[in-house]
């Protein structure tokens, strides 16, 4: 996994990129519908308000033995979410900032990353924090909203004929803690090929078939063959 800094930094980069991006909207509260299903622009605009409130409700965590959850365990809770409860807590707060939501997705982030330097404030890179799903160590956390920043600039991508709002180096940091979940989950020693491909199968974008026509990954010793990842996927 990548250090505290790196992935500080790369999220705030890619959210900096992202927020540029949004400017460019005609309609930050358009209900024109997103390349996610049920879900309109302005419910994907104000989802990313959400990822970055979620960094301010984190909560500090006393030293002690809280058996923190791994990044893939911490992915797998999505699945166990209901998706109308999500869909309509996602609809609520795009309601609830549509008067600007630019201006709330602002407040947001300087919220976040405030938190973020003050649960770093002496305490050690490695410190558990109590988010929404459960204890996680910090880098964990801020690496699952890096996830999210990355795939849902894939997602808003189509929405403007602009350059894709996904910064490299963050790709490639989530393309590799992805890839290291599959490992952890799978047992195959694999590796990445196609960062953008694998992150959109990795995340239900592309399908398996898909991934294996654009050569998304590949076996650690090409002579063992692509594993077939298809009945682990997708990751979240």
């Amino acid at each position: 996994m990548p250090t505290l800094d790196a992935v500080v930094n790369d999220l705030r980069e890619q959210w900096d990129l992202l927020r540029a991006w949004l400017e460019e909207l005609p309609d930050p509260r358009s209900a024109e519908p997103s390349t996610l299903p049920r879900w309109s622009i302005a419910d994907l605009v104000a989802h990313l308000g959400r990822v970055m409130d979620s960094i301010s409700a984190l909560q500090p965590l006393p030293p002690g033995d809280h058996d923190p959850l791994s990044l893939s365990e911490y992915l797998a809770t999505y699945a166990a979410a209901d998706p109308g409860y999500f869909d309509q807590i996602t609809h609520d707060l795009a309601a609830s900032i549509a008067d600007d939501p630019l201006e709330h997705l602002d407040r947001m982030a300087e919220a976040a990353f405030a938190h973020i330097d003050e649960l770093r404030e002496g305490a050690p890179d490695d410190a558990p924090v109590l988010a929404r799903r459960g204890a996680i160590e910090l880098p964990d956390f801020l690496m699952s909203r890096l996830i999210e920043l990355v795939v849902h600039g894939y997602d808003l991508a189509p929405a403007l004929p602009l350059p894709t709002p996904v910064d490299p180096t963050a790709r490639t940091l989530v393309a590799e803690a992805l890839i290291e979940v599959a490992r952890e989950r799978t047992g195959y020693a694999i590796e990445v090929n196609d960062p953008t491909a694998w992150i959109a199968t990795a995340t239900g974008r592309l399908t398996w078939a898909a991934a294996v026509a654009k050569a998304a990954v590949q076996p650690s010793a090409l002579s063992d063959g692509t594993p077939d990842l298809g009945p682990s996927l997708p990751l979240l």
